[in-house]
C-alpha cells in the first residue's frame, strides 16, 4: 500500500499518526476480497467459482466493506510502523480512531495513538562520587556464624520429667474460649515452637514456662492496641493450652569434631573459620557493590529527564502483581478473594505500588540508555566462559548445562544478566569511590 502518514509527538512519549490510504489502494483491497469470494463461494444455481460478482455484492455488501476496512487498517498500520522512526512499545495497545466509514472510491483516513519508547535525556553517569562503608571481619562476626552453625546442628531429646524452660521445644494443643466454650476456628493441635523465640501467634512463651508434660492451663492475655497481629490488637483472649511434649535442645561443642561433621573438606575448626570468613567477605562485598550501584543509578535517575508512558508503568505494576502472587504461593483467584475479604483490592495495591513501579520503570530506561550509549554488549566468548564457570560450580558437564539452558529458554536471560553486570562494572569504574564511615558487618548485611 502507498499510505501516507503525518507524525505528531504528544506528551509522555505518545505519538499520534494520521494515516491516509489512497483511493486506488482501497479499491484494490476491495476487489481482491471480492475476487476471492467469487472463486470460493458456493451458491445454489451456480458452479463453484462461477458466481457473478454483483450477486456476491448484493448478498455480502456490508460484510465486504467491513472486511476491506479491517484489512486496510491492518496492512497500512504494518507498513507505517515499519517505516516510522517512533516505534510502538510492544506490550502497549495502540488506540485506533477511524470515525469515518470506509467508502469505495474515496481515500480512507484514520488516526492511531500509541506509546513509544521515551527519549531519555541522561544526567551525568560518569565522574560521580559515592561513599562506601569501611568494614572488617571480626572475631565477633566469626563467633556469631559459628553460633548459628551450632544451632543448626543441635540435637533434640525428649524431656520426660521437669518443667518447661526457655529454649525447650514444646508441642501444644490450644484453643480460644468464649464464655467457657470453644471458639470455632481457633483450635490448633500439635503446634510446635521454641520457648523464648516468640514464634507463635499468641506470644505464650512466658505462660508455658513451668508447665509439665500433660498439663492443661487457662491463659488470659491482654494485647496492646498496636499488637503485631491485627486480629488480636486491643483484645483480651482466654486460651486453653495442653502441653503434649517437651524436648530439650543440646548444642554440640564448637570444636574440630563439629567442623569435621559439617563437611569432609574441613580438617579442623580453623578450616571452618577460614571458610566462614571467606563467605562473609564475599557476601559483604556483594552487598556493598549492590548498594553502591543502586546509589549511582538513583543519582542518574534524579538528574535525568524521563518522560514516562503510562503503558510502561502499567507493565511494571502487572509484573509486581505477578511477583506478589508467586510470593504468596496461592492461586491468583483465591488470593483476590482473600484480599477482598480483608477489604483490599488489586486496584488498591496498584495505587500503593505506583511510586515503586515508576521508579522501576525509570531505572530500566536509564540502564537501557546508558548501555546503548556505551555499546555494552556480551560476546559469545564471554557467555561461554560464564556457562563453563557455572558448570564447574554445579559439577555438571558443559554440554549438559548448555542443553538445559537452551531447553528452558534461559540463554537470553543469562546474556541479559551478564550485560547488566558488565554495565554495572562500567559505572563503578567511572565513579570515585570514597572511603566512608566504618560499619559493622552485621549492619551492612542487614541493609542498615
Amino acid at each position: 500500500m502507498n499510505a501516507t502518514k503525518e507524525v505528531q509527538l504528544l506528551e509522555n512519549s505518545k505519538v499520534k499518526l494520521t494515516i491516509r490510504v489512497p483511493t486506488e489502494d482501497v479499491r484494490k483491497q476491495y476487489d481482491d476480497i471480492l475476487k476471492e469470494y467469487t472463486q470460493k463461494a458456493h451458491l445454489k444455481g451456480f458452479r463453484p467459482g462461477k458466481v457473478p460478482a454483483d450477486i456476491i455484492v448484493r448478498k455480502l455488501g456490508p460484510a465486504l466493506i467491513d472486511q476491506t476496512r479491517s484489512e486496510v487498517l491492518e496492512k497500512s498500520l504494518s507498513e507505517v510502523f515499519e517505516s516510522v522512526e517512533q516505534k510502538p512499545i510492544p506490550y502497549a495497545t495502540p488506540e485506533i480512531k477511524a470515525d469515518d466509514a470506509l467508502e469505495i472510491g474515496k481515500d480512507f483516513a484514520f488516526e492511531v495513538i500509541y506509546d513509544t519508547w521515551p527519549a531519555v535525556e541522561l544526567g551525568p553517569y560518569t565522574g560521580l562520587e559515592i561513599d562506601q562503608p569501611q568494614w572488617e571481619i571480626t572475631d565477633e562476626d566469626i563467633g556469631r556464624e559459628l553460633k548459628g552453625i551450632q544451632e543448626q546442628n543441635a540435637l533434640f531429646t525428649d524431656k520426660e520429667s521437669g518443667d518447661v524452660e526457655k529454649g525447650n521445644i514444646v508441642n501444644v494443643d490450644y484453643v480460644e474460649l468464649e464464655a467457657g466454650s470453644e471458639k470455632q476456628g481457633t483450635r490448633r493441635d500439635a503446634f510446635v515452637f521454641e520457648v523464648g523465640t516468640g514464634y507463635n501467634v499468641y506470644k505464650i512463651d512466658d505462660d508455658v514456662v513451668g508447665m509439665k508434660k500433660g498439663d492443661t492451663k487457662l491463659i488470659t492475655k491482654v494485647y496492646p492496641e498496636d499488637f503485631e497481629t491485627s486480629a488480636l490488637a486491643g483484645k483480651s483472649v482466654t486460651l486453653q493450652v495442653m502441653l503434649n511434649s517437651i524436648k530439650e535442645k543440646k548444642l554440640p561443642e564448637i570444636n574440630d569434631e563439629l567442623a569435621e561433621d559439617i563437611s569432609e573438606k574441613f580438617k579442623n575448626l580453623d578450616d571452618l573459620k577460614a571458610d566462614i570468613r571467606a563467605k562473609l567477605e564475599q557476601a559483604v562485598k556483594q552487598n556493598v557493590r549492590s548498594r553502591t550501584v543502586s546509589r549511582i543509578l538513583d543519582s542518574i535517575v534524579e538528574t535525568s529527564k524521563i518522560p514516562l508512558p503510562q503503558s510502561i508503568v502499567d507493565y511494571q505494576l502487572e509484573n509486581m502483581w505477578q511477583e506478589y502472587v508467586s510470593q504468596m504461593r496461592i492461586e491468583e483467584k483465591k488470593l483476590v478473594e482473600l484480599l477482598e475479604a480483608q477489604g483490599t483490592t488489586i486496584e488498591g495495591l496498584r495505587k500503593d505500588w505506583l511510586p515503586s513501579a515508576e521508579k522501576r520503570a525509570k531505572l530500566q530506561l536509564v540502564i537501557s540508555e546508558v548501555a546503548k550509549r556505551e555499546n555494552i554488549a556480551i560476546e559469545e566468548g564471554e557467555l561461554d566462559a560464564e556457562i563453563a564457570k557455572m558448570a564447574a560450580e554445579r559439577k555438571v558437564t558443559l554440554e549438559d548445562l548448555k542443553e538445559s539452558l537452551a531447553r528452558n529458554n534461559l540463554v537470553d536471560y543469562m546474556k541479559s544478566n551478564l550485560r547488566i553486570d558488565k554495565l554495572y562494572d562500567f559505572l563503578l569504574s567511572k565513579t570515585a569511590l570514597r572511603p566512608g564511615e566504618k560499619r559493622k558487618v552485621l549492619d551492612i548485611l542487614a541493609g542498615n
